[in-house]
């Protein structure tokens, strides 16, 4: 007779959950199991609850939260401990990754006496000692075992790097720091919020591929609180689904992703671009998070559903079996898979049309106002129905041989220049969307300002529309302006407090246009309606939004004054995956209503290539690679490109084991030759002297690379993936 499978006993069960910020709950009876050795990625919307979960664990939820109901670890009720007795657990058994590990690291302190501390008080030898904590955080052997840890995540030279402090590393080395700290204490339990969103996906997937390597090997749990459903498929093996509030759907990786049986898990994945999507196949969802107080007594997501039921609004569901593991709330998408998807299409096109006509609305309403003033109106771009015409004159073309930022030694001494670009030679046609990618400190961003128009190269020139920029600060330049406008990455940081987003979408046109108030901030509500903001949100101030809505506005005020170039600077990077899908959806509409062109810098390569045409891929100051976005992203020639594709979170990660391990050299120290190629694997004696020329290689293709042929084998798709790998990795060998 066979004995049947019983399931291991979780590490963390969590039963019946409650969590209120006063007479607000948002959490309403999670529940929810952790077991040993697995990693559990726990995903939704901003605004559903997921880091209010992960702090409730350790009871961080902050000082005005009170929760209720079971979090059991280690056989004991989490919320009855005492004060002391949880803070002994914190960092201990249970350690936690923090999004903004900039915030969290001490300014004041070098990392090594963070880490020192830390091993005094948390460390399994240390923290039950009774010796004295400051001369144990001095000794040699605290020290020793700082630098082993630093080792351990993957930081180059940690010896030095203990002298340093936070503001001198990179995300990536602050991001490593906080996991190091996180493992003083040999958790059991490892909570990671957030902990790559705003890094490169080259970084983003050494940290993972740590983290997921140290959790395995320690035989430790952790709980990965993430938004992005490619991380979750690459990283987790479980995976629950939150929404305002309420777990939805919770299930094995393998079974859940593919064929959800939740529709907000359907619409989440739809949501997502990827390596295969095709351009104006996003299907957002459509509207927003509920607040905790609205919520109503069904189903939370019945209101944003395409598919939902009058039973849906009137009781909450309760999980129910998939198969064995694999629970949801709802069976719509399972039962109706294929009215789903034409529910969530039906939404997008509608929404299509919407923004069309409130562009052409907020369009005749300035027209008439100018021509009752007896202003000349400007002259109307054609619609981009199809791709940018190449032969046409282009809007923006670039010669920059090089760009220099300076730098001194000491309060009096000299400034000394360093390249942070070098050999630029870019064109923008008129109605295309160019996307720029690379790696944090390549020089993305000072490129983009440059093409704007806002600085100076050092040497060359920056051609608008065939003519140079004016100088800056002047008036020529001001009046320039509404034609070269730029959406920023943080919305929070470009909006003035004491006023609404509709006085500061509408002042543009008081100053450019010459409207009164009342006048603009009708052409303004209608643009700020076309980005998808409703009119109750537009009269807020921008302390009280989010950031999905606040990123919603700035595209608004971008495109009020009807720009011909729209500079996007990493302008989805910290947003959900639905919000996320309805500002690309609402650039691509605006590309098609006006006509304008665009820049889209990003590191977050899914993205560049739904929206882009062309690519250009940076490294340390240098174009590496340019082309067609599909031939780029496809078949990768340059090994930084074929890098970057296969960190990219749901590709195939094979060939990145045969790339050496290093980081991106500092542009003041800008090595001879090949700016690659301390991390390429096909790198020689002549790429470390020389440096490689931009060349065509076939069509609108160029590559920078000595080794073009050898590399283009890098990038071999299916079975041969392998042995190009492994061809590779002898070469290296030889060379070496």
């Amino acid at each position: 007779m066979t004995q049947p499978v019983t399931q291991p006993q979780a590490l963390l069960g969590i039963r019946g959950l409650r969590t209120s910020f006063g007479a607000t709950e948002v959490l309403h009876g999670v529940d929810l199991d952790i077991l040993p050795g697995e990693v559990l990625t726990l995903i939704g919307e901003s605004g559903s609850g997921k880091s209010v979960l992960a702090r409730s664990i350790l009871g961080l939820a902050g000082k005005n939260a009170r929760t209720s109901g079971r979090i059991v670890f280690g056989g004991r009720n989490l919320l009855e401990l005492s004060q002391p007795e949880i803070h002994k657990l914190r960092g201990a058994d249970i350690g936690i990754i923090v999004q903004d590990a900039m915030a969290a690291l001490n300014p004041m302190r070098t990392i090594g006496h963070q880490l020192c501390e830390t091993i005094a008080y948390r460390h399994p030898d240390y923290r039950e000692s009774s010796e004295n904590k400051t001369a144990l955080i001095a000794s040699a052997r605290v020290r020793e075992l700082a630098v082993g840890f630093l080792r351990r995540v993957g930081i180059t030279a940690p010896e030095k790097r203990m002298t340093s402090y936070a503001h001198q590393l990179s995300g990536g080395m602050r991001q490593r720091v906080m996991i190091a700290l996180a493992l003083v204490g040999a958790p059991k339990l490892l909570i990671a919020d957030e902990p790559t969103t705003a890094l490169d996906v080259v970084v983003q997937r050494e940290i993972l591929r740590q983290l997921r390597e140290i959790v395995k090997s320690e035989s430790m749990s952790m709980l990965l609180v993430t938004h992005d459903l490619h991380l979750a498929r690459d990283v987790a093996d479980r995976v629950a689904v939150m929404y305002a509030g309420h777990i939805l759907e919770t299930g094995p990786v393998p079974r859940v992703l593919p064929n959800p049986a939740h529709p907000y898990t359907e619409g989440l994945l739809d949501a997502m671009p990827d390596m295969q999507s095709e351009k104006g196949t996003l299907q957002p969802i459509k509207g927003e998070i509920p607040p905790p107080d609205k919520l109503g007594h069904g189903c939370p997501f019945a209101g944003r559903c395409p598919i939902t039921r009058v039973k849906c609004r009137m009781e909450l569901p309760p999980m129910q079996p998939v198969e064995p593991g694999w629970s949801s709330r709802c069976m719509e998408a399972h039962c109706h898979a294929a009215d789903l998807t034409e529910a969530f299409r039906s939404q997008e096109l509608k929404r299509d049309r919407n923004v069309v006509r409130n562009l052409d609305k907020s369009e005749r309403i300035v027209r008439t106002i100018e021509q009752e003033q007896g202003m000349a109106a400007g002259t109307e771009q054609a619609a981009a129905e199809s791709l940018f015409d190449v032969d046409a004159e282009p809007l923006v073309t670039a010669q920059i041989p090089r760009h220099c930022y300076y730098t001194r030694r000491g309060f009096f001494g000299r400034k000394k220049p360093w390249n942070v670009l070098e050999d630029i030679d870019i064109t923008i046609h008129k109605g295309e969307v160019l996307g720029l990618v690379g790696e944090s400190g390549c020089g993305k961003s000072s490129l983009a300002r440059l093409m704007l128009g806002l600085v100076r190269p050092t040497t060359g020139t920056v051609l608008f529309d065939g003519e140079p920029y004016p100088e800056p600060r002047s008036s020529a330049w001001r009046a320039q302006r509404p034609l070269a406008q730029m959406i920023y990455q943080d919305p929070f940081s470009c909006f003035d407090e004491r006023l609404t987003v509709l006085e500061q979408v509408a002042e543009p046109l008081i100053v450019h246009k010459g409207l009164s108030a009342p006048q603009a901030q009708v052409a303004a509500m209608r643009v700020l309606k076309a980005a998808g903001l409703p009119e109750h949100h537009a009269v807020k101030r921008p302390g009280v939004m989010s950031g999905g809505q606040l990123q919603r506005a700035a595209i608004a005020r971008a495109i009020v004054m009807k720009p011909q170039l729209l500079v996007c600077d990493e302008p989805v990077a910290s947003l959900d995956v639905s919000i996320q899908a309805q500002v690309l959806e609402l650039l691509g509409n605006l590309r098609s209503a006006t006509g304008m062109s665009m820049l889209f810098v990003s590191h977050n390569l899914n993205v560049v290539r739904y929206i882009c045409d062309r690519v250009i891929v940076m490294y340390l100051g240098r174009i590496v690679e340019e082309g067609p976005v599909d031939a780029v992203f496809r078949q990768p020639v340059h090994p930084y490109t074929r890098l970057l594709t296969a960190c990219t979170p749901g590709a195939d990660a094979r060939v990145i084991s045969i790339y050496p391990q290093g980081s991106m050299p500092s542009p003041i120290e800008r090595p001879a030759g090949c700016v690659f190629a301390n991390r390429c694997p096909l790198a020689g004696e002549r790429c470390r002297r020389e440096v490689p020329e931009l060349s065509a290689i076939g069509g609108e293709r160029r590559i920078a690379c000595h080794e073009a042929a050898r590399a283009a084998r890098l990038g071999d798709q299916g079975p041969a993936a392998a042995e190009a790998a492994l061809a590779a990795a002898n070469y290296v060998k030889e060379a070496a």
